[in-house]
């Protein structure tokens, strides 16, 4: 049998199909439930869905992101591992970009196109 040589990038590239598939399942899961309501009022797997649907997107972003620049330098990997960590401070502490713009003093745009 021969050797195989496992770089990082093709670690990162089999996670991140894997997150990519847990994310489907996530949905087709909600879709069978909109319809089958096989969850009921066990909390148990609601929250591990809920905690899916917060944590694999920005895992895929993080994981997907390091997977495209893993090749390159490392001052490409730093910024998108800031980027990374600025979305996922920013998601998880909005005081922490109201701090950060009041410092700045920036007013943040209120267009509404981004809104939900």
């Amino acid at each position: 049998m021969g050797e195989k040589n496992t770089s990082i990038k093709d670690i990162l590239e089999g996670l991140g199909k894997l997150i990519a598939i847990i994310m489907v399942v996530r949905y087709a899961v909600l879709i069978l439930n909109r319809y089958l309501g096989f969850i009921g009022d066990n909390q148990t797997i609601a929250t591990i869905i809920n905690y899916i649907g917060t944590y694999a997107p920005l895992c895929l972003m993080t994981v997907v992101g390091l997977s495209a620049v893993w090749d390159k330098s490392d001052i490409l990997k730093l910024v998108v591992l800031v980027v990374c960590a600025a979305v996922i401070i920013i998601s998880f502490f909005p005081g922490v970009a109201e701090s950060i713009t009041g410092w700045l003093k920036i007013d943040p745009i209120d267009s509404g196109a981004l809104s939900s």
